[in-house]
């Protein structure tokens, strides 16, 4: 395995700085070997951060995932994502079991809020630390928090996971100095990092 910079989260784990995401993987059959080899590929080359979602082809993104990470699942570092719409105290521990059945693994290293919803943020993060106690999660952090939501978060996330490339600078402006001055600092994990031809509504 090749060495690769690393970036510390804010709960203490060491990542590498570029990790490989399956947005639109296992949507297409005819694709899946490809796509699993490329996985594997990239897990050999040092691109041991693998990044999912239950939202990700309905479930089919995460199977694929399973079955790519299966020989060298101790060598990844898997980060999944629960939705807004599920992630009541509740319903977050149930598509957490749901999305480890599907990637056939015992734990998800860091599990995120997809986006902000409409279930109050204290159940989620209350399911979140009843996840890491069991041994299911390692981490807990969000995704595409802006400052102010940020703000409202009851505890200390391990990373926020936003849109932030060449053509999209926005959050250097304030999300980014406001989760450096947190402590400890909070992450920027970056997705779209090198941009893409096409955009969609849904944040990935």
């Amino acid at each position: 395995m090749e060495h690769h910079t690393l970036v510390q989260l804010a709960h203490g784990d060491a990542v590498p700085a570029i990790g490989q995401g399956t947005w639109f993987m296992g949507d297409d059959p005819t694709a899946r070997e490809k796509e699993i080899a490329t996985l594997r590929t990239g897990i050999e080359l040092g691109l041991s951060l693998v990044d999912t979602a239950e939202m990700y082809g309905d479930g089919r993104s995460e199977d694929l995932v399973g079955e790519a990470i299966a020989p060298v699942r101790d060598e990844v570092f898997l980060v999944d994502k629960v939705l807004p719409s599920n992630a009541s105290r509740q319903g977050t521990i149930t598509a957490c079991e749901r999305s480890l059945e599907r990637l056939g693994t015992d734990w998800i290293d860091l599990y995120l809020l997809h986006w902000p919803g409409a279930h109050p943020l204290e159940d989620t993060v209350e399911a979140f630390e009843q996840l890491k106690d069991r041994g299911l999660i390692g981490a807990w952090g969000v995704s595409n928090f802006d400052p102010e939501e940020l703000s409202y978060l009851p505890g200390h996330p391990a990373v926020n996971q936003v849109l932030y490339n060449p053509s999209r600078r926005g959050i250097e402006f304030d999300l980014i100095p406001q989760q450096l001055s947190m402590k400890p600092p909070v992450p920027v994990m970056a997705y779209s990092p090198w941009s893409r031809a096409r955009c969609c509504p849904t944040p990935p």
